[in-house]
Order: C-alpha cells, then sequence, then structure tokens
C-alpha cells in the first residue's frame, strides 16, 4: 500500500475553502482503480494541513493525479493556498 501525501498553508480564514475543496475530492478519488481512502488534516489556527490519500499500488498513486476533475479540484485548492502543491508518495510500512 502507498500513501500519497501533501503538505499545505493556507490563511486561517480560508479553512472553510481548503476543507470544501477536500471533500469534492472524495468522490472523484472513490472512483480511482487502487483508492483505500482520504484523511485531511488541519491546524486551522496554524494554516497547515495534511492531505493523506492512501493506494494500493504506487502506479495507482500517482496516475491518480492524471484525471481532469482531480486537477480541476486542486487548481482550486491551489488559489487558497500560500504554497504550490508538492505531493510525495511513500510505501505504508504499517497500518494498523
Amino acid at each position: 500500500m502507498y500513501a500519497r501525501v501533501t503538505h499545505i498553508r493556507f490563511p486561517p480564514e480560508m479553512k472553510a475553502e481548503v476543507s470544501s475543496v477536500a471533500q469534492g475530492l472524495a468522490p472523484i478519488l472513490r472512483r480511482q482503480r487502487g483508492f483505500e481512502g482520504l484523511q485531511v488534516l488541519t491546524d486551522p489556527n496554524a494554516g497547515e494541513g495534511i492531505i493523506v490519500s492512501l493506494w494500493e499500488a504506487e502506479a495507482d498513486a500517482e496516475a491518480s493525479e492524471a484525471g481532469a476533475s482531480y486537477i480541476g479540484q486542486m487548481s482550486m485548492m491551489s488559489s487558497f493556498l500560500d504554497e504550490p502543491l508538492a505531493p510525495e508518495t511513500y510505501e505504508v510500512s504499517v497500518r494498523i
């Protein structure tokens, strides 16, 4: 299993918008091959967060970002963020 991890920084007053766009990712990702789950973690006071999507295979994780719907959602989210998105892929070593 693999995790696609994206760190985000946003103005604290934009937390609701960031959460809304992140929730919009769920139905898009559910249609993707190998999708196993999505977690969005935020610290609204600091304006920081982490988006973690879980994938059956590394190729599934990387292919997930090619779809037009996904690109649209992430472009929308980018408009709220202080830094460009830079997703990274990790192998999940332990899952309980």
